[in-house]
């Protein structure tokens, strides 16, 4: 080998050895890097984990301030409409139509709603199908024909009644709402339960053995088995109505969102209203309202204002019912419903004079331990969803959407 040979080899060998080192740092490069990202990872975990305490209070704080507004809708809807009902009939007016009517036809001041564009969060909502067309038709028209039925119903229950009379048989819905939620919505009798429907069914019961003094000229016997009837059988209706809504949040809607709560409450009252009308002028009544808007004691202005002041009212109170059953129940939001009913007769006494007799004041009684009977119970059905799942959410619970999402993934 000459010498020139030897110096190229040496260079050769010279060159490689910096791309040995280099390899050699790579290597150690890789295994400190890994470490890097392990050590990230923990630390990035335990801060989503820190995380996730304060956003499951954050929506529990949310879920019982609307719960709250929900029910404060309820309760002030329910009784100030049920009173400005009863004026109506007790100042000449007696279109039972009407009466029933203003119960639904407050909805358009909802309608600027849909005007309101606000991005939505990506959710579980957005992966969720759609119901179809028809199936959200048939909901919102069922529901529709329902809530028209139980609003006569209780409306010509109110013309024929006192007011404190009425309220006290509209207790009853709680009662025909556990029934329709055994069948539809799988709900389990305790004797919790059992006590409350008890007390509730015993309670309006009582009211069959009314005084003599009672049942006046102007409201005869054949009136008040009339009304009698009509509010048990509004009642009913009513609960069944809730029954059906809280299965079709189930089981057809599955979205946990407020459009989807808009929607039930203006296409059901849409229906609603369109039904009433009908009933308005087919019977008649309609060609005599310009008649008893002249002969209504307190003026043109008065007959207007109450009915108006009435629709909103009950708009209030259709938004809080839905809005109770969107966030926890229909017993849940009927059980609130029962609990403004002590409310009214109490009222009624102060601005009616109507007359709480000895029966009257021991049915009131009844209802009330029916209704605390049966919040003890939700308070532990509650208390026994929290052990378990650690946290309660909407009417669509997280076994309700994972099993939405298994059926979803499968087709």
């Amino acid at each position: 080998m000459t010498e020139s040979q030897q110096v190229e080899l040496c260079m050769d060998e010279n060159e490689t050895k910096p791309v040995e080192n280099n390899d050699f740092l790579n290597h150690i490069d890789q295994p400190i890097n890994g470490i890097l990202n392990h050590v990230d990872q923990p630390v990035n975990g335990f801060l989503n984990h820190t995380d996730q305490p304060t956003i499951k209070n954050r929506r529990r704080y949310r879920r019982w301030f609307l719960v709250i507004l929900y029910a404060v809708f309820v309760l002030f809807g329910q009784a100030a409409a049920t009173l400005l009902g009863r004026l109506y009939f007790d100042k000449r007016g007696n279109s039972k139509w009407m009466g029933s009517l203003v119960q639904v036809v407050g909805f358009p001041i909802l309608l600027p709603y849909y005007c309101i564009r606000t991005p939505a969060p990506p959710s579980i909502n957005s992966i969720l199908p759609k119901p179809s067309a028809s199936a959200s038709a048939l909901v919102y028209v069922s529901l529709g024909l329902l809530v028209a039925l139980s609003s006569y119903l209780e409306t010509l229950g109110l013309a024929c009644l006192p007011a404190s009379t009425f309220a006290l048989i509209s207790s009853l819905r709680l009662a025909f709402n556990a029934f329709f939620s055994f069948f539809f919505n799988s709900v389990k009798f305790t004797p919790y339960l059992i006590n409350s429907l008890v007390l509730l069914t015993i309670s309006p019961t009582l009211l069959v053995f009314q005084p003599e003094n009672e049942i006046s000229s102007e409201n005869s016997k054949h009136n008040y088995v009339l009304g009698f009837i009509a509010s048990v059988a509004g009642s009913a209706a009513y609960g069944l109505l809730l029954s059906l809504t809280q299965l079709s949040f189930v089981k057809v809607l599955k979205r946990n969102t407020i459009r989807v709560l808009m929607d039930v409450i203006v296409y059901e009252s849409l229906v609603a209203t369109i039904f009433t009308l009908v009933g308005l002028f087919a019977s008649g009544e309609g060609n005599k309202l310009q008649k008893e808007m002249e002969e209504f004691e307190m003026g043109k202005v008065s007959y207007l204002l109450t009915l108006s002041f009435s629709a909103i009212c009950w708009n209030l109170f259709n938004i809080g019912c839905v809005g109770l059953i969107f966030e926890t129940s229909s017993l849940l939001s009927n059980s609130i419903v029962v609990l403004g009913l002590p409310i009214i007769p109490i009222l009624a006494v102060l601005l009616f004079h109507d007359k709480m007799h000895g029966v009257k004041a021991i049915s009131l009684v009844l209802a009330v331990w029916g209704f605390l009977s049966y919040l003890y119970q939700y308070y532990l059905d509650e208390k026994s969803s929290n052990t378990e799942n650690g946290n309660t959410d909407h009417i669509l619970s997280t076994s309700k959407i994972e099993e939405i999402n298994d059926q979803f993934g499968k087709a």
